[in-house]
């Protein structure tokens, strides 16, 4: 008999379950394609321009700039480009490799769903006679093994094994997610470095310039030919200037401090700066509406994990369906008698299972089903809200291509001229002071409005291909 029952423990302790569930492979996630950034403001500060990569919305009849460079990198030789930025981020945030983490947990949880149940082992001795054996006394010793059987006869193992799968690629898809948000966030905290450095670099322009009015205004003075109370408005305008500069730069810091924390670093280095420019064509068009809806449906991993949740939450209510079912446990020992000389040892086999009168889990079954109901509602809810996001993101992108449109290159150089001429005019003695300043004003505002406008533009544009999963 103990060939037998030493088979069937062979039997249940290396067989795999036969009941196997499907189990949906995690897709790749999809790269991400982003525009080089280019920094071009005026001649008079370093340029760089870069043609952006071909887009199913891009205007094909728009040729490629021209490339114009001078030497940005002597003056900035620790400037990261976007890539550069992205790529430090993908690497080194911290919040990513909490994601990660999270990710190895699951994978944890459905390695131990994988495993098989341990036997028990039982040894026992009775009756053994220590001092003297007694008339009435019959020492025995006994071995006695029990493996579980419900996870191979009524396939809970393969259910749990099944849900942790989802669970899997659950975090996996919660991975991809914030994935793309860190990277929305560094691009549009690169744009916020690179727009703060255009604003500086116009007011300290304005203040150059300022100052050599001022000189004018002195000389004129001394000649007699205005009052002095023209140079006590140049000297208030210049004050304003470099009270705005002290502003700007403070701003350009701490815009230079959120994109540094993007990289996962506190220990920043002293002379960090980025390259790029704001002055690319602005060729990226949104998809229509519906359009942009469905792509985002399709690529955005938040939307995926949501789908993944109602998987997982069906997987659920099958393995607590399956969790109703009785334990069920086969054992076999070797007993061994010494009364009687020459008595064959004995083995013996057997069959315990719980008997479900009462409990037939049916609390789990319950909440299961009501977790699979909030799943469903929760994707329906992420769908209202995607679609409004969607809406949102289109609106703000085409509001920032009108804005950055509004303000071209041409409206600049107009009031570069204007002021220019207005001071050649003001040095001959033509034009008063308040014609120079309020030319000034305007050239400053403009070119103010313009950068803006443009940085706008790059951030709505990233933003939204983000929204769209893109």
């Amino acid at each position: 008999m103990h060939r037998y029952f030493l088979a069937i423990l062979a039997i249940t302790t290396v067989c795999p379950a036969t009941v196997c569930l499907a189990n949906d492979t995690p897709q790749p996630v999809r790269r991400v394609h982003y525009l080089e950034p280019i920094y071009n403001i005026h001649s008079p500060i370093p340029v760089r321009i870069a043609s952006a990569p071909a887009d199913s919305r891009t205007d094909s009849s728009a040729g490629p700039p021209q490339a114009i460079r001078i030497d940005a990198d002597a003056d900035f030789p620790h400037a990261w480009t976007l890539d550069q930025a992205i790529a430090a981020t993908l690497t080194s945030d911290p919040v990513l490799r909490i994601g990660q983490g999270e990710i190895s947990q699951a994978k944890a949880e459905l390695l131990g769903a994988s495993l098989l149940p341990n036997p028990s082992l039982e040894i026992a001795g009775a009756s053994i006679p220590f001092h003297r054996r007694g008339a009435d006394m019959e020492p025995e010793f006994s071995v006695q093994m029990e493996m579980p059987l419900d996870w191979f006869l009524f396939a809970k193992r393969a259910a749990e094994r099944h849900s942790a799968g989802w669970d899997v690629q659950k975090s996996q898809a919660e991975y991809a997610d914030l994935v793309r948000q860190r990277i929305t966030e560094t691009a549009t905290a690169f744009y916020d470095v690179l727009e703060a450095k255009a604003l500086l670099a116009v007011a300290r322009q304005d203040l150059e310039i300022l100052t050599s009015v001022e000189s004018v205004t002195q000389r004129a003075v001394a000649a007699g030919g205005v009052p002095s109370v023209e140079l006590d408005r140049i000297s208030l305008e210049i004050f304003r200037r470099r009270q705005e500069i002290l502003h700007t730069e403070a701003e350009l810091n701490v815009a230079k401090a959120r994109l540094w924390a993007r990289f996962g670093r506190a220990d920043r280095e002293g002379n960090f700066d980025v390259r790029g420019s704001l002055d690319a064509p602005m060729t990226v068009q949104p998809y229509p509406t519906e359009e942009a809806f469905e792509l985002a449906k399709r690529n955005r991993p938040d939307i995926r994990a949501l789908r993944i949740q109602v998987n997982k939450a069906q997987a659920d209510r099958e393995l607590e369906r399956r969790n109703a079912y009785p334990e069920v446990s086969l054992s076999g020992g070797y007993i061994r008698e010494y009364l009687e000389e020459g008595r064959e040892p004995g083995w013996g086999i057997g069959v315990s299972m719980t008997v479900p009168i009462f409990d037939r889990n049916q609390g789990g079954r319950a909440k299961s089903q009501a977790v699979l109901r909030q799943s469903h509602y929760e994707l329906q809810s992420g769908m209202i809200e995607l679609r409004a996001e969607v809406e949102a993101a289109e609106q703000y992108f085409r509001s920032a291509y009108l804005r950055a449109s509004t303000y071209a290159q041409k409206e600049v150089q107009t009031a570069i001229r204007v002021r220019n001429s207005t001071i050649q005019s003001y040095e001959a003695g033509g034009s008063p002071l308040i014609d120079v300043l309020d030319a000034e004003r305007t050239y400053r505002e403009t070119y103010r409005m313009y950068i803006s406008s443009r940085a706008d533009y790059w951030r709505a544009m990233y933003v939204y291909n983000s929204v769209i999963g893109q």
